[in-house]
Parts: structure tokens; sequence; C-alpha cells
């Protein structure tokens, strides 16, 4: 049977055009992927100069709800915001050797006074947030009580991960404080990334609202009468602040029970 060159030669062509064009197209896709996922190499420097900590502080509580779990347990709901109050960014930089590995090394960045950085290993790990939020959150930033007037813990959940970004603008008379938000989600990373890249600008900080995970904090028993929300960032000190001493919040609360049964709780005040 024979061929008529002038069919083979354009189809020949065509699949040559097909193949080279699948070839620039899987570099280019291996070209995006590393730089995607790729840690962040910059070089730091071997000490700081003139650096500018962070300062966190919890937010106090503006709403709070209290019920029941299906599984009959008292539960007392709130929202959480973490805030930077101090001269620089709170930034974190973690890294890890391949795509299915969980041993991050996390690394706390300090900035100083001419935009240059120093940074540090901390004792923090980071956990993959598959509640629906799909990206990496730093584990235990933030602690969560429900105590007794005279400091007897009733309860406590510290909180399974946080990924912070910039969402509520906190304190704008800061001199550092940025008019608009500066670190989003993205820093957060994807499931496949080698690298991810958190921060939370001097003046705001990061609500996570009444309904999202560990948000709540179980108590077996809890009797009609005034209680003490406390909540803390960063519980362990894992990572270096200008001030150690602020990381508290405690509000006190007011439980009690509706003529229909249902329990109630309202807000009664900050407390030093």
């Amino acid at each position: 049977m024979q061929h008529d060159a002038g069919v083979l030669l354009p189809a020949l062509r065509s699949r040559t055009r097909i193949v080279f064009l699948a070839i620039i197209a899987a570099v280019a896709v291996v070209t995006l992927l590393y730089l995607f996922l790729r840690p962040d190499t910059s070089a730091p420097l071997a000490a700081p100069v003139e650096p500018r900590y962070p300062d966190l502080r919890m937010g106090p509580i503006d709403d709070i709800t209290v019920g029941l779990t299906p599984e009959g347990t008292i539960s007392v709901r709130f929202p959480a915001t973490i805030g930077n109050f101090g001269d620089g960014d709170f930034l974190v930089r973690a890294a890890r050797a391949h795509p299915f590995s969980d041993e991050w090394k996390v690394l706390q960045r300090v900035t100083d006074a001419d935009a240059r950085f120093s940074q540090r290993e901390t004792p923090a790990t980071l956990v993959w947030g598959g509640d629906g939020h799909n990206h990496w959150h730093v584990k235990h930033v933030e602690a969560h009580r429900v105590e007794t007037l005279d400091g007897e813990i009733l309860g406590e959940v510290v909180k399974g991960g946080f990924c912070f970004f910039d969402t509520d603008l906190l304190y704008d008379d800061l001199p550092a404080t940025p008019d608009d938000p500066v670190y989003s989600a993205v820093g957060c990373g994807g499931q496949l990334d080698l690298g991810v890249h958190m921060g939370l600008s001097v003046g705001w900080g990061d609500r996570y609202p009444t309904h999202m995970l560990d948000q709540t904090v179980r108590v077996n028993e809890l009797p009609d009468g005034n209680y003490v929300v406390r909540m803390i960032a960063d519980p362990f000190d894992w990572f270096v602040e200008s001030d150690e001493t602020n990381n508290e919040v405690a509000t006190e609360i007011a439980v009690g029970t509706g003529i229909d049964g249902v329990r109630t709780v309202e807000i009664v005040g900050q407390l030093d």
C-alpha cells in the first residue's frame, strides 16, 4: 500500500508541533510548581540590628453564647482576636523537605530598622487545616479557658491551629500601622507547598468568629453564677515579643437559666 508523501508530511509536522507544545507546557508547569512550592531562601542577618519586635495581645470578648453540646456538655463559645501592637510585624516562615513531610521547621523572622531581618528557630510546628480552611496553621498559638472568679480552671482548649493574617484594623495610631492589610490567607500556603509565610502587621489583628473550630470551651458542670473567660496569645512563649506580660485578656461573664430552662450568658466586664 502506498502513501502520498504530500499527505504524510503535514501530519508528521502537526504531530511534531503537538509534542513540542506538550514539552513546553510540561516545562512551564514544573517551573511554576518550583516557584510556588520552594521555601523562602532569603539570607537573614547573622544577628539582629535594631530589631523591631511584635507584641501579641488578645482583643476583648465582644460576643458570647452558652449552650449544650450534642453530648449534653455545657459549652461556652466566643470569638477571639490576636492583635499585634509592637514596633514590627509578627512574621513566621516555615519550610519542609518535601510535599508529604509533616516535619516543619518554623522560624520567627524579625525585621530591623533598615528593613533587613534576622530569624530564629522556634519549637512551633504546622498542622493542616482540613476543616474547610484548606491551608496550614501554626499549632497551639492560642489558649482559651473558663475559670471561677478565684482562678480555678473549669475547662480549657488550646487552639489546634492558627493561620494569621490582617483581617481587622485595631490600632491606627501606631507609627508603623499600614492603612490597608498587607498579609493575606495566601501566605498560609497549600497542601503541597514546601514553605509558608504568615504575617500580622503592626496595629492589625486576626479575628476568628464564634462558629469556627476551637472557639468553644466545654465544661461538665456550670451552675448559674459569674465566671471568667481567659484568652492567652502564645501560651507556651514560643515567639519573641517586645512585651511578654500582656498576652492575656480576661472577661467576667454571668451565666444564668431562663424560665424556659434555656441557659443564658452576658458579659459583665473586662478584668485587669
